[in-house]
């Protein structure tokens, strides 16, 4: 579904004369930021693969960056891959300064807006950051993204909810609770999603060097 297609759909159920298109895609974006605020989505799921071309201390994180998954590195053979250990930045620089830092990447910490790692990753074998990012914007109106393209309803109602708050619509609380019950619809899907095809696997608090 495009912006245009969402504005319009938004106006049709706002059903009022004195919020134009331009005001209602501005409600769109205002609840396309609240959505990337409160949802943790599959369809905002993100991956970038580096192989460095020397041993890495540390990477840039994405412009888009909202909440990191996992990072993982490979060994230095390129045989297996492991998910590193996210650990407070003070606590990895204190590792980084000890006599018996590690000899390759096992703890990760960010540092404003670089990753900094316990350990070079290796070069010629790739690390892999998954995280949570921002929706593309869109590429006009009649463009498309993420979230138009999975769960446009979401965008819709939540533009509804600006709008009315704007106009004072009777029906402001209603579009909120609709917009609730579908963000936890959404939610939930994702959730099984996560959990589809086997059990759930708990990370431990602590792990052994």
């Amino acid at each position: 579904m495009s912006l245009r297609t969402i504005i319009a759909e938004a106006q049709q159920i706002l059903s009022r004369d004195d919020v134009s298109d331009d005001q209602m895609q501005i409600f769109v974006q205002q609840g396309i930021a609240r959505i990337q605020r409160e949802c943790r989505l599959p369809s905002m799921e993100r991956s970038v693969i580096i192989t460095p071309a020397e041993a890495m201390q540390f990477m840039p994180v994405p412009r888009d960056l909202i909440q990191i998954i996992d990072v993982i590195a490979t060994d230095p053979t390129g045989t297996y891959s492991y998910p590193l250990e996210h650990v407070a930045y003070r606590s990895l620089v204190r590792e980084l300064s000890a006599a018996n830092s590690p000899a390759m990447a096992v703890r990760y910490a960010r540092q404003q807006a670089q990753l900094w790692f316990a350990g070079p990753a290796p070069p010629g074998v790739p690390l892999t950051l998954l995280y949570f990012g921002n929706f593309s914007p869109f590429a006009g109106l009649d463009g498309e993204n993420e979230l138009s393209a999975s769960t446009p309803d979401l965008a819709v109602y939540a533009a509804l909810r600006y709008a009315g708050d704007s106009v004072e619509h009777p029906s402001t609380d209603r579009w909120e609770a609709t917009y609730r019950d579908i963000r936890e619809t959404v939610k939930q899907m994702a959730a099984d999603l996560e959990n589809e095809g086997g059990i759930n696997f708990v990370r431990p608090l602590y792990l052994e060097d």
